[in-house]
């Protein structure tokens, strides 16, 4: 192959890019992006259709009775489950 043969090679897989792909490309990036605006809009409809239908919340129940108090002392009261050390440690 001589380095004539090379360049025209190169230049013929230019002029493919330029006049094949390059189109191709544009026109499936604008189809994709056609596509993302109209289900954004379908979404964005559906999420308004359902705000207005959603039925109004029952009000929350008072509660009648106080909770009890807590003493602050009482906190941990539970006792340990053994008397090892944690860690496996044998004193």
């Amino acid at each position: 192959m001589t380095e004539d043969d090379s360049a025209r090679r190169e230049f013929v897989f230019g002029l493919f890019l330029a006049t094949v792909l390059a189109p191709l490309l544009a026109g499936l990036t604008t189809f994709a992006a056609i596509l993302g605006v109209h289900l954004t809009r379908e979404a964005a409809h559906r999420l308004r259709a359902a705000r207005r239908e959603k039925p109004p919340e029952p009000e929350s129940p008072h509660l009648v009775a106080q909770r009890p108090f807590r003493h602050a002392g009482h906190r941990h009261a539970r006792r340990a489950l053994s008397t090892r050390r944690p860690g496996g440690v044998l004193h």
